[in-house]
């Protein structure tokens, strides 16, 4: 009983020894990682007030470029209105282009019929009738820029309203 009492001591004793070994280790990884732990938090601390100070430019800057796109989708709005003012006015031009060339190149064709007799008949008139007055001004407008004959000032138009 003795023996055995002593068995179990010694076992006991070998158990709270490993035991007291084992929390001797535990400790010392403990205090290890507690210092790990203290570097990885400074470290931590030093990354956490770059990205703080990271995150405050970038929502400054965020702010800058919300204005400046306000401001960018305000001059496109205006530049939309422009663009569809710009081609209402073109469509228009067009549309009384269209309608003036025929016209022009009728007066052109009668204008080709004319001989300088014509003219030099009418020219004989001391005072014409005022149709055939406007009639010839109208006409001298249409020669300006192709007959060398026709008098025309520096920006190539008829010199004179009455030119009779």
């Amino acid at each position: 009983m003795f023996a055995k009492k002593e068995g179990e001591l010694l076992d006991s004793k070998d158990k709270y020894e490993l035991g007291v070994v084992k929390l001797t280790e535990t400790g010392e990884v403990v205090a290890k990682l507690e210092e790990e732990l203290k570097i990885f938090s400074v470290e931590v601390e030093a990354k956490k007030k770059n990205a703080d100070e990271q995150a405050e430019i970038v929502g400054g800057e965020k702010a800058k470029v919300e204005v400046q796109n306000a401001i960018a989708e305000d001059e496109a709005k205006k530049c939309f209105e422009i663009k569809t003012a710009v081609e209402l006015k073109m469509n228009s031009v067009q549309k009384d282009l269209d309608a003036a060339l025929p016209l022009v190149e009728k007066a052109m064709a009668a204008l080709a019929g004319l001989s300088i007799d014509d003219f030099r008949m009418l020219k004989a008139l001391k005072t014409p009738p005022e149709a055939v007055s406007t009639t010839f001004t109208c006409a001298l407008h249409l020669l300006c820029g192709i007959d060398p004959n026709v008098p025309v000032d520096k920006n190539g138009k008829l010199k004179t309203e009455k030119p009779w």
